[in-house]
């Protein structure tokens, strides 16, 4: 249900819901089971970031006979209405539009199912979906080919979904972001927070990745680069990986659609290579430590890919054409986090020096790529 739901309660100060507002939230979309449930009973925990909180929810199974509903569920939570990021506003989709794209992307049978679309009284917005039995991805896990292969045909999927969100074309996503890297070319506040975490970031401060970024995307243009839904935030732990996948159904699910818009689908794909290198909520290393994607791994996704991609669409790419677009998705998606952390660095004074070092890490792929791609003046 993608319709806005009001209940009549509200979460307390600390924006942390107790198990009775939970089972009262629950109650209200699943009916027939749920408003009976003891909350005492209840098994949950409650995990926050800066913009969102998510809760997974567990009732008892019933003593007798068998549960019309589901036992578990998974709540999501939108602490900050404006999630931040401000750039991007006018063009990422509204909480009720990113439900209104979760209730479609589940009824279509590639994601979970969403239950309801929530707001309580204190103005909190929330989505209730279905728990899946399944873990966040590994970086090694793309190295087992049918895996890897479920993820290339689940991203063709939803780039080619059909849904009731408006299409807009790739500019002005591409304006938004060389505008907001030029924010930060030169800024000196951010060379010092680099300093005071001992981590020195000047040559990613001082290199013009605004003026970079238009060049790549003049050069996917003038291949031909094709556009679609792109997620964006394609970090692993937003991959989910089925734990006991049913005989001929996909091993993965794709998550967290806050950042999906209209983009050249090289980046969500470029994006995905790129990001086998991190482990952006690891406490010990922002850096993954395994291998990069080989390049016999990346054409093989990229045909799986196109297969996909052609079925869906009528269309008859090959895996090179859309291998080729992927070496300059790679360049997109990383100025997209790099922007991100400069923002949060900025904006949080951060300094934490595993995050300096991810920054740095990122900067140093882009620099490889863009060289090895000849996209630097002679």
């Amino acid at each position: 249900m993608a319709t806005l739901t009001p209940v009549s309660l509200a979460l307390p100060d600390n924006k942390i819901p107790t198990k009775k507002t939970v089972r009262d939230i629950i109650g209200t979309f699943l009916t027939e089971e749920w408003p009976f449930v003891d909350p005492a009973t209840l098994t949950m925990s409650y995990h926050a970031s800066f913009a969102n909180a998510h809760c997974p929810v567990e009732r008892p199974k019933p003593a007798t006979g068998t549960s019309t509903e589901a036992l578990k569920v998974f709540i999501k939570f939108h602490i900050d209405p404006g999630g931040g990021l401000d750039i991007f506003q006018h063009l990422a989709p509204s909480r009720h539009e990113e439900a209104l794209l979760c209730y479609e992307y589940g009824r279509s049978g590639l994601g979970a199912k969403v239950y309801g679309f929530f707001k309580t009284q204190d103005g909190t917005l929330g989505r209730i979906d279905e728990f899946l039995d399944a873990r966040n991805m590994e970086p090694e896990d793309v190295e087992d080919a049918i895996i890897r292969a479920d993820v290339a045909k689940g991203l063709a999927m939803f780039h080619a979904l059909k849904t009731s969100l408006q299409k807009k074309t790739v500019g002005p996503y591409y304006e938004a972001i060389i505008n907001g890297l030029k924010i930060y070319h030169k800024m000196d506040k951010l060379k010092e927070l680099g300093k005071e975490g001992g981590v020195n970031v000047d040559n990613l401060i001082d290199y013009d990745l605004g003026g970079r970024l238009r060049k790549v995307v003049d050069k996917l243009e003038s291949i031909g680069g094709k556009s679609g839904w792109c997620i964006h935030d394609i970090q692993f732990m937003n991959i989910m990986v089925k734990n006991c996948p049913k005989e001929g159904e996909s091993k993965v699910v794709l998550i967290d659609f806050e950042f999906v818009m209209q983009n050249y689908r090289a980046f969500d794909i470029g994006g995905h290579f790129m990001q086998k290198m991190f482990k952006w909520f690891d406490e010990e290393s922002k850096i993954a430590n395994c291998r990069k994607y080989t390049e016999e791994e990346k054409r093989h996704f990229c045909e799986e890919y196109a297969r996909q991609w052609n079925k869906v669409t009528g269309d008859s790419d090959s895996g090179d054409q859309v291998f080729l677009e992927s070496e300059y998705g790679y360049l997109l998606a990383i100025t997209f986090d790099i922007h991100n952390m400069l923002w949060y660095m900025c904006g949080k004074d951060d300094k934490d020096p595993l995050n300096l070092l991810g920054l740095n890490k990122l900067f140093d792929e882009f620099v490889d790529q863009y060289t090895r791609l000849e996209l630097e003046d002679p």
